[in-house]
């Protein structure tokens, strides 16, 4: 099970797309029909790790391909912030894996 809001992370990419809802998710046409890659995926507001593919085609019944830790996503985090052009990024620290998710959501406004 999914857990909202979420992270989608593209394959050898540094750009992170926030996205809020399930409702958010089925609302954008864009992502129900991209062809996402076996690497693409999308990390849950509790760190589970599922393929964007299987997300897609059933999100509902989907199960986590891992686990990230808060580490590993701080790491992401840091990387997309830095990719928007914020500046200190070693700077930016997180507690949780929520945490993580309002910085994404913060730097996308």
């Amino acid at each position: 099970m999914i857990h909202w809001p979420t992270l989608l992370k593209h394959d050898g990419e540094d750009e992170l797309i926030y996205i809020e809802s399930a409702q958010a998710w089925a609302d954008d046409e864009e992502m129900l029909l991209f062809i996402f890659t076996e690497r693409d995926v999308l990390i849950d507001s509790q760190g589970q790790v599922f393929s964007l593919s299987d997300v897609q085609a059933n999100s509902a019944s989907c199960s986590p391909l891992a686990t990230a830790s808060v580490d590993n996503l701080l790491e992401l985090v840091r990387s997309h912030a830095a990719l928007q052009g914020e500046c200190c990024i070693s700077k930016i620290h997180c507690q949780s894996i929520s945490e993580c998710l309002a910085i994404v959501a913060s730097l996308n406004d």
